[in-house]
């Protein structure tokens, strides 16, 4: 069985220690200077423990009459705005004061229209637009109509008109008519090796 405690300094009890003395509410040993430093027992909740320290009570008043002192306020560094560089005005143009729903200026609005003239010239169609309008009306030819018309009508050319290249149609058909028909195979080659290799007509479009 373990040897007793002081529970205050939690020293065991021998003949070095100071003398010993016991609670007369629970019977808890004490070393007899522990017990007079602690004022009493030990013991949470006996009745010979020391009485709890008074709680500190504060009113409201108390807290309003506490003024705290001013603390200096350091100095705000003033932000200013950037400035933006306007550009320099063109002679002739009046801009407006007032500016559009998305923060867009409407002066191009009050500004007169400028007629070409020896030192302002209108810009060019292709400076304005470097870009080639397209071309409409034009489709995408049949490889399937162009194939057909090669091996059954190349030895004419008809295939090649369908395509759009004259030149080479009237080149078959020459061959053709004008020999009678003799050349009439030549020019049927020379179309089967055009379906094998043209993948585009005269306009420049793939076919469909």
């Amino acid at each position: 069985m373990a040897e007793p405690v002081c529970p205050y300094c939690r020293m065991p009890f021998d003949e070095a220690s100071p003398p010993r003395i016991f609670c007369t509410a629970c019977g808890m040993p004490h070393h007899e200077d522990c017990y007079q430093e602690n004022g009493g027992c030990t013991v949470f909740g006996c009745k010979r423990a020391p009485a709890d320290d008074p709680k500190l009570q504060v009113s409201l008043s108390d807290l309003s009459a506490v003024t705290m002192p001013a603390q200096p306020h350091a100095p705000v560094a003033q932000q200013y705005a950037p400035v933006v560089q306007q550009p320099a005005p063109v002679q002739g143009y009046q801009p407006s004061r007032y500016s559009g729903p998305l923060g867009l200026s409407q002066a191009a609005a009050t500004a007169p229209a400028q007629s070409p003239t020896a030192a302002n010239p209108l810009p060019s169609t292709s400076a304005a637009y470097p870009y080639a309008a397209p071309v409409y009306g034009s489709t995408h030819k049949s490889r399937t109509s162009y194939i057909v018309l090669g091996i059954f009508l190349g030895w004419l050319g008809i295939h090649n008109f369908y395509a759009g290249y004259t030149g080479r149609a009237v080149g078959q058909l020459c061959l053709t008519v004008l020999t009678l028909g003799y050349l009439g195979l030549v020019s049927w080659i020379w179309a089967i090796i055009e379906i094998c290799i043209v993948e585009k007509d005269s306009t420049g479009l793939r076919f469909g």
